[in-house]
């Protein structure tokens, strides 16, 4: 399984505070066999400061390898949400570390 975080502009320690898909970029992890959490990537967001039109369909296409998307918050892009076909978790603006250990423990409660 694969996730990705929204990442603080200046603080990569820290979740984005704003919707998933405004973030500059993502942490890109892989859950290993073992159940740690392995960056795989930081990944550029270049749609980060576009509104509507094509944005949910390149989000889409940039996140097309990722199982979970991690953020403070997801916008309302339509009644099925931004993105319909991904599994998301609103974690509000905390740090990359508490985000993982509360996917850690979703995974584990489900």
């Amino acid at each position: 399984m694969r996730l990705a975080i929204a990442l603080a502009k200046q603080d990569e320690t820290k979740v984005y505070p704003g919707p998933f898909g405004h973030a500059p970029r993502f942490a890109v992890y892989e859950v290993a066999e073992d159940g740690e959490f392995r960056l795989v990537e930081v990944r550029e967001n270049p749609y980060a400061a576009m509104e509507g039109g094509e944005k949910h369909q390149r989000m889409r296409e940039l996140l097309k390898d990722v199982d979970l998307r991690v953020g403070a918050r997801f916008g309302h892009g339509g009644s099925m949400g931004a993105f319909p076909m991904a599994d998301r978790l609103e974690v509000g603006p905390v740090s990359v570390a508490e985000a993982l250990r509360r996917v850690r423990e979703g995974r584990n409660t489900a």
